[in-house]
């Protein structure tokens, strides 16, 4: 019984873990706008996407099963599609990815190395719209 509270609680985290993020800043002095998109999610074996935040322009639900959303393609999409729609251009862009094969105990700081059995992606791409 143990075993199975264990993988449920363990379940329900990774569940959550997948996000898909669009923000925007206003730079004031300049009359820019600073855009920040990013999407993370958890694979199997570091190939399978097990859960990942919706990048779809127009989500049901927060979060995809077994889909990878997690893609610069569909990030630039994304940031892309925002800025047409405020009809500026794109600047100054950049981009961050992540991975780790490091798998933390809940409740704990203690980091476990489970070797691409469950894996966690992240990219973000920012920029300046003028």
């Amino acid at each position: 019984m143990k075993l199975i509270k264990t993988v449920l609680s363990m379940g329900s985290a990774m569940l959550l873990a997948g996000c898909f993020t669009l923000d925007s800043a206003d730079l004031r002095a300049t009359g820019e706008e600073h855009v920040c998109v990013g999407n993370r999610g958890w694979y199997l074996f570091n190939i399978i996407p097990l859960a990942c935040g919706n990048a779809s322009e127009d989500p049901f639900m927060p979060w995809v099963f077994f889909r990878n959303d997690v893609t610069m393609d569909k990030i630039q999409r994304r940031f892309m599609d925002y800025a047409k729609f405020y009809g500026k251009q794109t600047g100054d862009m950049s981009y961050y990815t992540q991975e780790s094969v490091l798998f933390e105990i809940p409740g704990t700081d203690f980091p476990v190395p489970v070797p691409y059995l469950l894996t966690y992606k992240e990219i973000q791409l920012s920029g300046v719209l003028k």
